[in-house]
């Protein structure tokens, strides 16, 4: 009597840099989506630096865009993190700068249609930045 079992043959591929690098940068995306989570594991100094002038808020988002992209994600993805980011924002963080108070205050008198409009629209904005 002979006993086959069928079992799927496992490939393992050796870690590169490449995969190092994909791997690190999906942790720091999966960790930037989930804002609460990124604001967490950030000290102070470096949120004060990235929220006090908006050209360091745009390089900020710019870079978490560009990571995205980097990760595959497509355009409706980048807006749906962003728009994860910017309800956290107005919910949680005060303006620090007249930019910010403006988009604050767009944000809140959007409704939920036009707010993933303003999502798409900051993506664009914050992916331009780092061209």
């Amino acid at each position: 009597m002979k006993i086959v079992f069928n079992v799927p043959s496992i490939v393992y591929y050796p870690l590169t840099r490449e995969t190092h690098y994909y791997n690190h940068l999906k942790e720091e995306f999966i960790i930037a989506h989930d804002p609460k989570q990124a604001v967490a594991q950030m000290n102070e100094d470096k949120k004060e630096e990235i929220m006090q002038h908006f050209d360091s808020f745009k390089n900020y988002l710019g870079n978490q865009v560009h990571k995205g992209e980097k990760l595959g994600l497509s355009e409706e993805a980048l807006a749906k993190g962003a728009k994860r980011v910017a309800d956290y924002l107005a919910e949680h963080e005060e303006p620090r700068n007249r930019e910010q108070k403006i988009l604050n205050e767009m944000w809140h008198v959007a409704n939920k249609e036009e707010r993933e409009h303003m999502a798409h629209v900051l993506v664009k904005l914050a992916d331009q930045t780092n061209d």
